[in-house]
């Protein structure tokens, strides 16, 4: 094997730092009824014309999400999966600043036909809302 093939059949791998900032474990997941029941009970809403966010502080260090994306908003499953995965990436990508909150997020109906970057961007703008809010301060 010459050198280019050596460097092409080695895996990329990514430095343990990387790896844990762009994790999603279930601590990060709100997995049971119980803990959606909890956020819905006494939450703030955020939304904007492709999301709509659920939010409530939650005494933690680390936010957590949750997906709620009904099949009567958007019926196929290909189109749900993809809703899923650009949020979770979204919350990922930005945990630092949701520490402290679980949120639930729901889709809406059309979704399906926006292009990923714009709810990426969108996603965002709700992550800067809910910044701003200072919804953990409150009493």
């Amino acid at each position: 094997m010459n050198s280019k093939q050596e460097l092409s059949a080695r895996p990329e791998t990514l430095s343990s730092s990387q790896q844990a900032k762009n994790d999603f474990p279930k601590s990060n997941r709100l997995l049971s009824p119980k803990s959606y029941s909890h956020v819905f009970a006494q939450a703030e809403r955020f939304g904007n014309r492709n999301w709509t966010l659920i939010v409530r502080p939650n005494n933690e260090e680390f936010p957590r999400l949750g997906l709620a994306i009904a099949k009567k908003q958007l019926q196929r499953a290909v189109w749900r999966n993809r809703v899923k995965r650009i949020a979770r990436e979204a919350f990922r990508s930005h945990k630092k600043a949701l520490s402290g909150y679980d949120i639930v997020v729901l889709g809406r109906k059309g979704m399906q036909e926006i292009d990923n970057k714009t709810l990426h961007d969108s996603f965002l703008h709700l992550i800067r809302k809910i910044h701003k809010s200072k919804l953990k301060n409150r009493p």
